[in-house]
């Protein structure tokens, strides 16, 4: 529901996900000093895994926030095909045209 949501607000998807991993974290080392399965063990880390790369995920947007949001500005704010197809194709002229510039040192 979170990843729906435009792009500042997307990071309340963290908490749950941080509260999945600590639940997982705290899983794995109940089980490790007993005398549980082994595959429970695997497959709790398997679990942590998979919070951890989720989480990854909803973050990377912000390491590129300005272009990021000004993609989704754009899209947001085009009326037309042709207004859709300029702002997507503005993203896929590759990360040069993604990041406006921002690579341009000395000019």
């Amino acid at each position: 529901m979170a990843s729906s949501t435009p792009l500042p607000y997307t990071a309340v998807a963290v908490v749950p996900l941080v509260w999945a991993g600590v639940e997982s974290v705290r899983a794995i080392r109940a089980m490790s000093g007993g005398r549980a399965p082994t595959r429970g063990i695997v497959w709790s880390v398997v679990g942590l895994v998979m919070v951890c790369t989720l989480t990854v995920v909803v973050l990377l947007p912000y390491a590129v926030y300005g272009p990021a949001k000004g993609l989704q500005d754009c899209t947001n704010g085009a009326n037309t095909a042709v207004a859709m197809a300029e702002c997507k194709s503005h993203f896929n002229g590759g990360l040069p045209s993604f990041l406006g510039g921002v690579s341009r040192t000395g000019r």
